[in-house]
């Protein structure tokens, strides 16, 4: 299950996501993905729980990513399930 504090740890510092090593390891693909999935949380911080699922969905189709792929990276940067 997903809170609001976890979440919170992703989007403190505009970009901070970008120095991690998990992230470091994506596909360029892969990282303009989660990079758009940033940046749509950060417009809505109070939907964020509400939201999460679809712009994952919306985004993995814009971008051509499995959704899986998107939701791992997050499983292994807060260690929670989706």
């Amino acid at each position: 299950m997903i809170t609001l504090h976890s979440l919170r740890k992703l989007t403190i510092e505009k970009d901070e996501h970008k120095r991690s090593p998990v992230y470091k390891k994506l596909s360029p693909k892969a990282k303009k993905a989660v990079d758009d999935v940033m940046t749509m949380l950060t417009k809505q911080p109070s939907k964020v729980l509400s939201t999460f699922p679809k712009i994952i969905k919306d985004v993995s189709k814009k971008f051509g990513i499995v959704p899986k792929d998107i939701e791992a990276y997050f499983k292994k940067e807060t260690g929670l399930t989706i």
